[in-house]
């Protein structure tokens, strides 16, 4: 019994991204778009968790960094308050 030899197909990125962008877009599924496409379904979901862990990585990244903008947003508010008051309470004493 011979064995089969099991060909790795390269795809360039371009294409990977345009096989998943039209995965996200499109009302087919994926099983269509795959072999529209020409590639295995396994490849094609692959791509698609591969895609996915990214999109949560840039995710957290953007959660992070609007934390760090409210509180720095949190602080300069306050701020604003007390020289709202300080230039108040300067203003009555000059009368």
């Amino acid at each position: 019994m011979l064995k089969k030899k099991s060909v790795k197909s390269q795809y360039s990125l371009e294409f990977k991204n345009q096989v998943l962008e039209v995965l996200e877009s499109s009302p087919k599924s994926m099983a269509q778009i795959a072999r529209e496409f020409g590639v295995s379904y396994p490849t094609l979901n692959s791509w698609k968790r591969s895609n996915g862990e990214k999109d949560n990585l840039n995710s957290k990244k953007n959660s992070d960094e609007l934390k760090k903008l409210q509180r720095e947003y949190d602080l300069l508010k306050k701020e604003n308050e007390i020289l709202k008051k300080a230039a108040s309470f300067f203003a009555k004493q000059l009368d």
